[in-house]
């Protein structure tokens, strides 16, 4: 019996048809993504804040050498800095088969936010703060796609939010 829990996806996962490019072993911005053994697609939960810092490092020749979306290892209390995450309804085994695709081992910390409707609520992250590197815009721009169809929200909504980040 599959064991499903709830993947609070944020950065560029946020947007539907880049998760399902890890999912269903599709082709996304040129890298062509091996999919998970379970190919059933994610049932969309919402989103919520978590109290956990948005921030940018690492060095991805994928997004132009740019920094890539991670969650802070520490919680803050601000809540102008809490992240936005959408949650995805997929199995365990997928969680885990995304977190191997997102490769490299950057993201090799998983945090947990409680449950909802009974299914635990996780991401995966890595600790990175002192490896801090900004986007490129194309890096943005999808998540800015991924925060539009996530909350509805408004350009100027959007980018408020983000530039909280960018500082």
């Amino acid at each position: 019996m599959k064991k499903y829990l709830l993947y609070a996806a944020y950065g560029s996962n946020l947007l539907k048809k880049r998760l399902l490019a890890y999912i269903e072993g599709k082709d996304f911005k040129g890298r062509k993504h091996n999919g998970c053994s379970d190919r059933t697609s994610p049932e969309d939960y919402g989103w919520m804040y978590v109290p956990h810092r948005l921030y940018f490092a690492k060095n991805s020749s994928r997004w132009g050498n740019g920094g890539v979306a991670f969650l802070s290892c520490g919680r803050t209390d601000n809540p102008e800095m809490h992240a936005i995450v959408r949650l995805w309804k997929i199995s365990e085994i997928q969680f885990y088969e995304i977190n191997q695709q997102e490769g490299k081992g950057w993201y090799n910390k998983i945090l947990s936010f409680g449950e909802k409707d009974g299914l635990e609520i996780k991401t995966f992250t890595g600790c990175w703060e002192n490896s801090v590197n900004q986007p490129t815009e194309e890096y943005l721009d999808c998540i800015i796609k991924g925060i539009r169809e996530t909350t509805g929200w408004d350009d100027e909504r959007i980018k408020n939010y983000i530039n909280n980040f960018l500082k």
